[in-house]
């Protein structure tokens, strides 16, 4: 069994100490004080601990009196849906997925996967079978294809609709469904992590930026938005940048990439990890040494990326999904109508981000 964190522990403790009626109903649980003492733990994590076995049903605050034990008597739906457009081998939705699920099942609740596997028609498949066994919310990652962006957001637009009319809550996770009110969600703060990244690339030296991207859906745009604020802000005008898909950049011949690099570009800015790790087999192919003749940054810290000595941004996939399910929780209990957060990220320079070599003559 995976270690506790202290959180978690102390929220585990207390309720078993509540199931075995060690804590009766009605009973006051030992104040914040006496539990940091008894756990050798900080007033914040105790106060995390309380705050989850609130939302999750066990006790109840009352201001200026203590924490109190309500009864377990209640019974209601407690299952949720996650909704992503597939499951790849490597990416983040596995740790995301994972992330959601343990966070949901210290709350009480249930969780169904739901892989609609790029097909808005299975999604919409699916949403149906959740309809008749009861689903309490759902989480849910917008579908891109290969079909037209436009037809994407439409798409999507229209599975957000069943939620709506079917009284369903829904969280967006990973992504946003695009034009589309009401919306929750719990993202990432694409946009600042990828101004940040290319600050930093500015100040190594880099005034062009070469974007390889696959599917553009909101999250992708965030990020092309903010490295582009970023060159903006720092006096770089718009031939500094240059957006390309991933497969025409795997298709270019020696010879058109060397034209790119005569052109001053010094830096390659991948939407996310996986296309960085192609990008790198690619420039290998044309026996180009990063971070010495060209660098390169991106998105995610996958597993490989420390080994690959990849300058990117680190998700906190775990607090990502903790904070959905929070936010599902408020939004289910009528605490809140609306949630919509941005979660910050961290910056990881490694080897690939170097000083952007001298332009030759």
């Amino acid at each position: 069994m995976p270690k506790l964190t202290k959180h978690r522990l102390i929220c585990e403790t207390i309720k078993s100490d509540i199931l075995n009626g060690t804590y009766s109903t009605g009973s006051r649980i030992p104040p914040e004080t006496e539990l940091t003492k008894r756990f050798k733990a900080s007033r914040m994590t105790v106060n995390r601990a309380i705050k989850e076995l609130q939302m999750s049903g066990y006790v109840c605050r009352t201001r200026g009196s203590g924490t109190y034990v309500l009864s377990r008597q209640v019974s209601e739906p407690r299952l949720l849906a996650i909704m992503v457009a597939g499951i790849p081998d490597q990416g983040i939705f596995s740790r995301l997925v994972r992330s959601i699920e343990e966070a949901a099942f210290t709350l009480g609740y249930s969780v169904i996967l739901c892989n609609a596997n790029n097909s808005f028609e299975k999604a919409e498949s699916y949403i149906k079978d959740l309809l008749k066994h009861g689903v309490s919310g759902i989480f849910f990652s917008p579908i891109y294809t290969d079909d037209s962006q436009q037809k994407c957001m439409r798409e999507n637009r229209k599975l957000a609709q069943l939620f709506v009319e079917n009284r369903i809550p829904f969280v967006c996770i990973d992504s946003l469904v695009e034009n589309f009110e009401p919306l929750n969600f719990i993202v990432p703060d694409n946009e600042a992590a990828a101004y940040n990244l290319m600050i930093e690339s500015i100040n190594h030296g880099h005034k062009k930026c070469l974007i390889i991207h696959t599917i553009l859906n909101s999250s992708s745009r965030s990020r092309i938005n903010g490295a582009k604020q970023a060159l903006i802000e720092r006096g770089l005008g718009a031939h500094s940048i240059r957006l390309m898909h991933l497969k025409q950049f795997l298709s270019l011949k020696t010879s058109q990439f060397d034209k790119i690099l005569k052109e001053g570009f010094t830096l390659i800015y991948t939407i996310d990890d996986l296309i960085a790790l192609q990008a790198l087999n690619r420039l290998k192919d044309w026996n180009i040494h990063v971070p010495d003749a060209l660098s390169l940054v991106s998105h995610d810290d996958l597993e490989f990326a420390e080994g690959f000595g990849l300058t990117t941004v680190h998700q906190n996939l775990e607090k990502e999904g903790e904070e959905a399910v929070l936010a599902m929780h408020r939004l289910l209990k009528e605490e809140v109508t609306n949630i919509r957060q941005m979660l910050p990220s961290k910056l990881i320079v490694r080897r690939t981000l170097g000083a952007a070599p001298s332009k030759k003559d």
